[in-house]
């Protein structure tokens, strides 16, 4: 997911209790647009309902992000017919479950990039602590952190995260792992968090490829998930990359299943 943010637009197309009964239907794949219900993003969301005869259907563009993220749920007549009269960017970044990608696809092509993803829920939490082994150290993660993120996510590799923006330490949950000599060695965090809702969504996990294999991923799962428990968060889900058996497996241990799979990929607008 690109990550830039950019200036927020409003567009008030529907009432919050129309919103939530939407997305209500199926509350792990809405988690996000469950959390951007909140009014800090309330700018950034252009939420676009539509009904058909077999049902509603709803659209989301979140703009904070660059190319704004692209997300629907419920009928497919009803998203098709949201998509066709909408005013649309150039392009998106598609969170879309599979069913849903042909309505898109019909204003976007999406073959230079479209990954299949899962999309992942905790359905039974894990007891255990977030601690890490003597020469390391667990630490909780804050803006003033950033650089040091950015530093360690660019070593890179196939599953980099791709998401991380500064404000997701402030309002949500972060944790990682420096080495003896000081050094942030892995990360993770929450996208999104919405505390009144009970919705989080865990992101920007990653350790350094010459540090896996020493649990530091799971200590940072297990703080994360720790804190979030803490404050009554009991919708936790997260993505990954259907092609990341070994996140997935980290995943399972720590209690998620697979929720659903999905798409994710940058389209542009078609001609």
């Amino acid at each position: 997911m690109r990550n830039t943010i950019v200036s927020p637009r409003a567009e008030e197309t529907a009432g919050p209790n129309e919103l939530r009964a939407v997305l209500g239907a199926d509350s792990v794949w809405s988690a996000y647009a469950i959390a951007d219900l909140q009014p800090a993003y309330a700018p950034y969301c252009r939420w676009l309902p539509a009904h058909s005869a077999s049902g509603r259907g709803l659209v989301l563009l979140f703009t904070r992000l660059d190319p704004p993220v692209l997300f629907a749920t419920g009928d497919v007549a009803a998203v098709t017919a949201a998509l066709d009269a909408a005013d649309l960017p150039d392009q998106v970044y598609m969170t879309l479950r599979e069913e849903h990608a042909p309505a898109a696809e019909r204003h976007y092509d999406f073959s230079a990039d479209r990954r299949p993803m899962w999309r992942m829920a905790l359905v039974e939490p894990s007891a255990q602590t977030g601690d890490v082994g003597a020469g390391a150290r667990l630490v909780r993660l804050t803006p003033a952190h950033t650089a040091q993120i950015r530093v360690l996510i660019a070593h890179g590799g196939a599953f980099a995260p791709d998401a991380f923006e500064p404000y997701q330490t402030e309002e949500g949950v972060f944790f990682g792992v420096e080495d003896a000599h000081g050094e942030l060695v892995a990360v993770g965090g929450t996208h999104v968090a919405d505390w009144q809702a009970g919705v989080a969504a865990i992101g920007n996990m990653y350790t350094h490829p010459a540090q896996r294999g020493q649990g530091y991923g799971g200590a940072v799962l297990r703080a994360i998930l720790g804190e979030l428990a803490e404050r009554g968060v009991s919708n936790i889900i997260l993505n990954v990359d259907q092609r990341n058996t070994a996140a997935r497996r980290l995943y399972e241990r720590h209690g998620f299943a697979v929720h659903c799979p999905y798409l994710e990929g940058v389209g542009r607008r078609r001609v």
